[in-house]
């Protein structure tokens, strides 16, 4: 006794119900001749986050229009819909709708709203207090959406003890770094606990500063994945998913009978069609430095395509995060579409200029040279001075930053900063210079992770030069400089920033973990000056637990002193 689900992993536009809808019935007809259900992710129709589109009464309607139009496609279809929408009933909800043969079979309301980190749920929705549970062809399925599985009180043990065989979760569930690991296991966790198979839909693409992995997967009663989606790409699986599995394992696994037993009458569906036994297919899921570099690669590509830039420019140093950063444009977008900038100054080396141009060869790309100096000396002989202070360091950033954005401007293209989240947790970053942009790629990367991510793309394909990896960090600004003359060496840096940002530990505690307390009262003095400036900074994809942007909601004027003073 088994049924067919699809696993419909899209990538759907924020704010576009209408492409949307249309996408899912596109899905939806590839797979009704071999599925009893078909599932698609959490606010497919909206796409997600739709934040404050949520507040336009005109948006909310143009998703209901988006349902009905599914509802009439419906009609031509034999399996089952389950697809997920803003939904607006005396109030809006965040809701899982169920379709067949031009009629909405049943509606769940999402009963855990998030609202911590990126998500901002409790804004838009009200949660929904109502189960649902449906029986298609005697398969009992019970129905959630994305955080209520996350929640040991959600409805999973309600459903199993009511004799749910399968448990439906449809997800917009973002990426951060170690995040898969730790759903997969906990979703393997609600599967053997429940005795019951776990159908888990995610979406997968950007929006904004989220990436969505998407990896939905199946898990049997016994644990084991059975199924799984391709990792940051869209993926259209179907699985044969045999209820007695689980019903066999409930005859002598008695759990669930300690459990007081739901009486609990199900929708009914009756499908009556036998369709082919289908094997599931496990596709590889990403880890370590791989699965970053797709996140971020990804995430440089969601954003010029769905935002109509016909290409992007990056600045280049002869430095590491430049050379990354022009890696991840050229894997994201082509070569074609990339232009890389040299713009050097008297203190340009010429080991810098001539890694530039290595690289540029190598990965086949357009390169600009706008020699700064000129513009350097105008200013000098303006303003009077002939020293060299940070004010005029600043200065060639900013300098930099002025021809990137007349390039965009004049040609449409998009600038990608390449600053990386050490600069801008401690502020070593110009404001309006090297921190410009109009999306920033390293934005949640800390300095040794992009030093990981550069040697693991040479590793797939050598296109930075080895004197790239191998020089001390340096903005060449000024005679002889290096990045250790302002901030403690990166691995140490970097392992502070973590425990302060990542972990939310204090000074203290950083302290008891080996480092010196004027070191760390030192950066977490930085962190905090340089607030002001973080909150003018590109936004850029989140890839660690605790990203700045969304995630970071630190007031910029606070006397907040920590135990430094």
């Amino acid at each position: 006794m088994y049924i067919n689900v699809a696993l419909a992993q899209i990538n759907p536009l924020v704010g576009d119900p209408e492409n949307n809808t249309q996408l899912i019935m596109e899905r939806w007809q590839k797979v009704d001749d071999k599925a009893h259900l078909v599932v698609f992710p959490e606010l497919s129709i909206s796409g997600y986050p739709p934040e404050d589109l949520l507040l336009r009464w005109e948006f909310v309607k143009g998703c209901e229009k988006a349902l009905n139009k599914l509802v009439e496609f419906s009609k031509s279809m034999k399996s089952v819909c389950v697809v997920g929408t803003p939904y607006w009933n005396g109030d809006l909800y965040n809701a899982l709708v169920i379709l067949q043969g031009g009629k909405v079979l049943g509606i769940y309301r999402k009963k855990h709203l998030p609202n911590y980190s990126v998500f901002d749920e409790k804004r838009y929705f009200r949660g929904g207090e109502e189960p649902l549970l449906m029986e298609i062809d005697g398969v009992v399925l019970g129905f959630s959406v994305c955080e209520d599985i996350w929640h040991p009180d959600g409805w999973e043990r309600y459903y199993a003890t009511a004799g749910a065989d399968i448990l439906i979760n449809i997800n917009a569930s973002p990426y951060h770094m170690g995040k898969y690991a730790f759903k997969e296991a906990f979703l393997k966790a609600r599967a053997e606990d429940n005795l019951c198979y776990v159908v888990y839909v995610n979406s997968v693409g950007g929006q904004d500063e989220l990436v969505f992995d998407g990896r939905s997967l199946v898990i049997d009663p016994e644990g084991n994945v059975i199924a799984r989606c391709k990792a940051f790409e869209e993926d259209l699986k179907v699985v044969s998913l045999d209820v007695l599995k689980g019903r066999r394992r409930r005859l002598v696994d008695v759990r669930l009978r300690e459990r007081p037993f739901v009486r609990e009458k199900p929708l009914t569906h009756t499908d009556g069609r036998t369709l082919p036994y289908v094997e599931g297919t496990v596709e590889h899921s990403l880890e370590g430095e791989e699965e970053l570099y797709r996140a971020v690669v990804l995430s440089i590509k969601e954003y010029v395509e769905k935002n109509g830039f016909r290409k992007v420019v990056v600045g280049l140093s002869g430095g590491i995060d430049s050379s990354l950063v022009a890696c991840m444009a050229v894997d994201a977008l082509g070569e074609e579409r990339v232009v890389g900038v040299f713009m050097p100054s008297v203190f340009t080396s010429e080991e810098s200029r001539q890694a530039v141009y290595q690289l540029v060869k190598n990965l086949r790309i357009q390169l600009l040279e706008f020699p700064i100096e000129g513009i350097m000396n105008s200013y000098k002989s303006m303003m009077g001075w002939d020293d060299i202070t940070v004010a005029e360091e600043n200065l060639q950033s900013r300098i930099r930053a002025n021809i990137l954005f007349y390039l965009s401007n004049r040609y449409g293209y998009l600038v990608l900063s390449t600053s990386n989240k050490s600069e801008l947790a401690t502020g070593y970053g110009t404001i309006y210079g090297d921190m410009a942009g109009g999306f920033a790629p390293l934005k949640d990367l800390y300095k040794t992770y992009v030093y990981r991510l550069a040697y693991y793309r040479n590793r797939v394909k050598e296109d930075i030069p080895s004197f790239v990896l191998t020089r001390p960090p340096t903005a060449e600004l000024r005679p002889h400089q290096k990045d250790e003359d302002t901030l403690p060496p990166y691995p140490v840096l970097d392992k502070i920033l973590f425990h302060y940002i990542e972990e939310g530990l204090s000074v203290e505690e950083i302290v008891r973990r080996g480092f010196e307390r004027e070191l760390v009262c030192k950066v977490v003095k930085m962190i905090k000056s340089a607030e002001y400036k973080r909150k003018q900074s590109p936004l850029g994809p989140k890839l660690t637990s605790r990203a700045f942007g969304k995630d970071w909601r630190v007031p910029i004027t606070n006397g907040w002193r920590d135990s430094c003073g």
